[in-house]
C-alpha cells in the first residue's frame, strides 16, 4: 500500500448512520469529504456539519465536506466504504473510473457479501481490504445520528498506512492478522438479532427477556455456526453467550435493519440471513430458520414499499 500524507482526504462512501458517524470520527485526523446519494444530503450537511448525540445526551458539531459528485473524490488517498451492501456494485462501478489505482479502499460494511463485491469490481483488487464495525447508531435526518457506547472498528492488518488514520481518532482502531474470522464473529450477532428485532418489533433489551426470542435466535446461530465451520471458521466460544452479551449492553437498541423496515428502505437481508442459507446450500447443511426469517423480512419490505406507493 502506498504512504499516506500527514493528513490524507480520506473519502467515505455512503451517508448513512455509519457513513456520518465515520466522517466525524475521522475529520480531526485527515480532510475528510463524505459522498451522500443526493446533493440534497450534501447541502445539508455542507450548511450544518455533523451531529453526533453521544451516550451521555452531549452533542457534538463537525464541520464538514459532503458531495454528490463522485468525481470530487478523484484526489483522494483513501476510500472508506459505509454503503448498503445492495448499493455496492453500482457505486465501486463509478468509483474505480474517478480514483487512482493506488487508492486503497476499506470496507466497513455489514454481512458477508459486500467485500467480495468491492473485490470483484475494483481495479486492482489487492487496494480492498475488509472490516467491521461494532457501532449502535442511528440517523435521524440527513445529518444526525445518536450513538450509544459501542465504538469498536477493526480492520485487517494488511490494510497498511491507511490504519495509521484510524488509529489516531479518539477511538481507535484494532488491526487483525484473521479479518476473515473477524467478520463472520461480527456475522454472529447480525444474523442473531437484526432479522428477529425486525419481525418481533422488539428491541435487544426486550429480546434478551423473552425466552421465545432467545430459542429462534439459539437456532439461528446453530446453523449459522455449521455453516461456518464448513466454510474453515473456528468458534471457540458460545455463540448465543455472544448474543446475549450483546443484547444485555443496558440500551433498549433497534438494530439497522428493524431502522430500515420502519423508513420504507430495503434491508440487507441478503448479506445476512440470506448467505448463510445460500453457503447452507452449497454445503448441504439445512437452514430452515435462516430460510423462513428471509422470507419474512422480504414480505416485510414488500409490504412496506406497497403502503408507501
Amino acid at each position: 500500500m502506498k504512504n499516506m500524507p500527514a493528513k490524507p482526504k480520506i473519502a467515505i462512501l455512503g451517508g448513512g448512520a455509519v457513513g456520518l458517524t465515520y466522517a466525524a470520527f475521522l475529520a480531526p485526523v485527515a480532510d475528510v469529504v463524505i459522498k451522500t446519494r443526493s446533493q440534497a444530503q450534501a447541502d445539508h450537511i455542507n450548511a450544518h456539519g455533523i451531529s453526533l448525540t453521544l451516550a451521555d445526551k452531549t452533542e457534538e458539531i463537525t464541520g464538514m465536506t459532503a458531495t454528490a459528485d463522485m468525481t470530487d473524490l478523484k484526489d483522494c488517498d483513501a476510500i472508506v466504504v459505509a454503503l448498503k451492501t445492495y448499493d455496492t456494485e453500482a457505486i465501486a462501478r463509478e468509483l474505480t473510473k474517478v480514483i487512482r489505482q493506488d487508492v486503497p479502499v476499506i470496507s466497513l460494511q455489514n454481512g458477508l457479501l459486500a467485500f467480495e463485491i468491492l473485490k470483484a469490481t475494483i481495479d486492482n483488487p489487492n487496494r480492498v481490504s475488509a472490516g467491521l464495525t461494532y457501532i449502535g447508531a442511528k440517523r435521524s435526518d440527513d445529518r444526525s445520528v445518536g450513538l450509544g457506547i459501542n465504538r469498536r472498528t477493526i480492520i485487517d492488518a494488511k490494510a497498511g498506512p491507511i490504519l495509521d488514520a484510524f488509529a489516531k481518532t479518539r477511538f481507535g482502531v484494532e488491526a487483525s492478522d484473521n479479518i476473515r474470522q473477524a467478520v463472520w464473529d461480527k456475522m454472529v450477532l447480525n444474523d442473531g438479532q437484526n432479522a428477529l428485532s425486525a419481525v418481533t418489533n422488539l428491541s435487544v433489551k426486550q429480546m434478551l427477556e423473552s425466552p421465545e426470542c432467545i430459542e429462534i435466535a439459539t437456532h439461528l446461530l446453530d446453523e449459522l455456526e455449521a455453516v461456518g465451520k464448513a466454510e474453515g471458521l473456528v468458534f471457540n466460544y458460545s455463540l448465543l453467550d455472544k448474543l446475549k452479551d450483546n443484547w444485555g449492553g443496558g440500551l433498549d437498541f433497534y438494530p439497522s435493519m428493524w431502522q430500515d423496515l420502519h423508513v420504507g428502505k430495503r434491508t440487507e437481508i441478503d448479506a445476512i440471513n440470506g448467505a448463510i442459507s445460500e453457503l447452507g446450500k452449497k454445503h448441504n447443511i439445512p437452514t430452515p430458520y435462516n430460510d423462513m426469517i428471509t422470507s419474512l423480512i422480504k414480505a416485510l419490505e414488500s409490504g412496506t414499499r406497497s403502503s408507501e406507493s
